[in-house]
């Protein structure tokens, strides 16, 4: 009885020792396997359509860009040169004046007054002065006939251009009245449009107070700036393109004035252009970005700015060469950062860019597009 029992339990575990080792043997192969498959999918990074940037090769104008403002050519700012009391206003912001226009007048009886005093003196001077001459003139024949001495006739000449002297002096005091005077009546130096009022019937001015600003609308400008280090883009004549702030048109216009030193504050080069097109008013004092359009031409790679790394100190870009991930050094020719675009050099026909930044450890690894 105990051999038979013997002999069963050994029956019973030969195939469980048999299933055993089949399951290690499995599991052995399944874990030699499992670090190929790893190691095969860690080689190849997946990209979406969407990350690759096909290379483009044209021409390209170069360009610098700038900012500025539009402004009036023609602009004053009138001051009032006494102080006084204004009794009559007579323009309105909006109204177009001409040259000469009375503007405003001012209360400056003070001055009238001097004028009028002046003037009394001016014509006494003078009837003195014309007096002396008349005796000067006697005394001559008078001592060319031998009845006076030199002396005496030398005497009344003397007199003469004393009494000149003095009535050129009053005719100074006139002149100095009569500025006076007329700085009670302002006129308009520019034939324009009141942009600015600051007086009102009534109102006691000051010298040096700002009355009235005037501008030119018909004839208007660029003012803009660009760095000192783009200061071989400046040139008369050269061709500009811009945008005013509010308005979608693009304009143009070509540089008429080039200041010949640079702002010692911010390092930058004033210019002025004029424009080609007609500009509205209401534009004056709005902003302006655009370009100075070089007449050369650079010819190159045209990729995404964004896409450049290192772009100060040794610049490439990441691009997918025979299926793989490469680094490639490239050479920048132009940047135009408001259209975020670079005309470049350096890269193979059939590189593709990639807008993902790797790291070194990606080199040559393999590239799968993603079928989502």
């Amino acid at each position: 009885m105990h051999a038979k029992a013997t002999l069963l339990k050994t029956h019973l575990c030969t195939p469980l020792r048999m299933t055993t080792l089949c399951v290690c043997i499995a599991l052995s192969a399944c874990s030699k396997d499992a670090p190929k498959t790893t190691e095969a999918q860690n080689n190849k990074i997946e990209l979406i359509q969407a990350d690759l940037i096909q290379v483009k090769q044209g021409n390209s104008i170069e360009k610098t860009a700038f900012t500025g403002t539009i402004r009036a050519v023609n602009q004053s700012s009138i001051q009032a040169q006494v102080t006084a009391t204004a009794t009559t206003v007579n323009a309105e912001v909006g109204q177009t004046v001409s040259k000469g226009q009375v503007l405003v007048r001012l209360n400056n009886q003070d001055n009238a007054a001097r004028l009028a005093q002046s003037q009394a003196n001016l014509n006494s001077a003078q009837a003195q002065a014309n007096q002396a001459k008349s005796m000067m003139q006697r005394k001559k024949r008078l001592l060319d006939q031998g009845f006076i001495s030199r002396v005496e006739y030398e005497q009344s000449e003397l007199d003469y251009k004393s009494q000149l002297e003095n009535a050129r002096a009053q005719q100074a005091n006139v002149n100095i009245a009569q500025k006076a005077n007329q700085d009670g009546v302002i006129t308009s130096p520019i034939h324009g449009v009141i942009t600015k009022r600051q007086v009102e019937p009534g109102q006691t001015v000051s010298a040096g107070q700002t009355l009235f600003e005037i501008v030119d609308i018909n004839e208007l400008e660029l003012q803009a700036k660009v760095p000192s280090d783009a200061q071989s883009a400046l040139k008369f004549g050269q061709k500009v393109e811009f945008n005013i702030q509010g308005n979608a048109n693009k304009l143009t216009g070509t540089i008429q004035r080039i200041s010949p030193i640079a702002d010692s504050n911010s390092r930058q080069i004033e210019f002025f252009a004029k424009p080609t097109t007609t500009i509205n008013s209401l534009s004056i004092g709005s902003f302006v970005d655009g370009n100075i359009v070089s007449s050369t031409q650079i010819s190159g790679q045209i990729i995404p700015l964004d896409t450049i790394v290192n772009a100060t100190t040794q610049p490439y870009v990441w691009v997918i060469r025979q299926n793989k991930i490469t680094k490639a050094n490239i050479q920048i020719l132009e940047q135009r950062y408001n259209e975020n675009t670079a005309v470049i050099s350096g890269l193979q026909q059939n590189d593709v860019v990639s807008r993902i930044k790797f790291t070194d450890q990606d080199i040559h690894k393999e590239v799968v597009m993603s079928k989502n």
